[in-house]
């Protein structure tokens, strides 16, 4: 990390922890960074809004001063809103407005629709399963940072399987449209397990898990097939919602049963290691097997 980049980073963190802008601001000032890293930090300003651990206020100071210091209205727009934004358009949203999280295949983007927030899972990569090879490229309104949409059926093949979890009454992200590269689902504010403050009370978020485990083989027909810490959002009162279904198989696809031991496996060592919390994995895989063969 650069010595620019560190010392916004220690800014930025103030500026949070105090609600107040003052902090960034004067550290934009100071080094005199380049308009496309001011903009990161800008990007993670507005997410620490969208969590809650930041004033609507402290941001618009915080652009607004931003945009003044690197050089007045005609930067306005490196720095601010963009008017036409092709990936909102793409997507069927009014505006993307940055990054939540990254991962292998795709990012997590939040955006707004009619006024209220949606999340944008945006692919990445190709999958495989393409029924055309086509790439676009977009940039987000508040970035420079170039998005690349692979259009193929993997956005709509892992929007179907939403569905068919959450119509079964499953814990996920609730979806909302989706087109080839691009799924527009529910925006929960919350952290994934693997990263989320110590919990209150970890042997009721795990059983709340198992149960949502439980619920997609059963109800559902499906096994999430790639289930760990990483893809658990749990939310700011500590609800966890099931999410990235793209490696999800119907539970009576070959090896499908082997999944479900590993995802649960998975989430005990988990909730073992860091919690001291622990439940027996080969009753409850038993029992769902039971069920899910219709044993009882």
């Amino acid at each position: 990390m650069s010595e620019v980049s560190e010392r916004l980073g220690r800014a930025l963190l103030e500026t949070v922890k105090r609600d107040d802008p003052s902090p960034f601001v004067e550290a934009v000032r100071e080094v005199n960074p380049d308009p496309e890293e001011v903009r990161r930090f800008l990007e993670a300003l507005r997410i620490q809004r969208e969590k809650g651990r930041v004033s609507e206020d402290t941001v618009r100071a915080a652009e607004r001063a931003v945009r003044e210091l690197v050089g007045g209205e005609e930067r306005e727009r490196e720095v601010g809103v963009r008017e036409v934004d092709p990936l909102a358009e793409y997507a069927g949203v009014d505006r993307v407005l940055g990054t939540i999280m990254t991962g292998k295949e795709a990012d997590v983007l939040l955006a707004e629709r009619e006024g209220r927030k949606v999340a944008l899972k945006v692919y990445r990569a190709f999958t495989g399963r393409e029924e055309r090879r086509e790439e676009r490229a977009y940039r987000t309104e508040d970035g420079e940072v170039v998005r690349r949409v692979s259009r193929g059926d993997a956005a709509l093949r892992e929007y179907s399987l939403l569905r068919r979890a959450y119509e079964a009454g499953v814990r996920v992200p609730k979806p909302y449209d989706a087109r080839p590269g691009v799924i527009v689902m529910q925006y929960v504010p919350g952290e994934p397990l693997y990263r989320a403050p110590d919990l209150r009370d970890p042997g009721a978020v795990l059983d709340d898990l198992l149960e949502q485990v439980e619920r997609l083989a059963v109800r559902a027909g499906l096994v999430h097939g790639d289930l760990s810490a990483f893809n658990v959002l749990v939310s700011e009162d500590e609800i966890p919602f099931l999410i990235d279904l793209s490696e999800a198989k119907k539970v009576h696809e070959p090896g499908a049963l082997r999944l479900l031991r590993r995802d649960v496996e998975n989430l005990v060592d988990f909730f073992e290691r860091k919690y001291g919390v622990t439940r027996d994995v080969d009753g409850f895989v038993s029992r769902v097997k039971a069920r899910v063969r219709g044993d009882r």
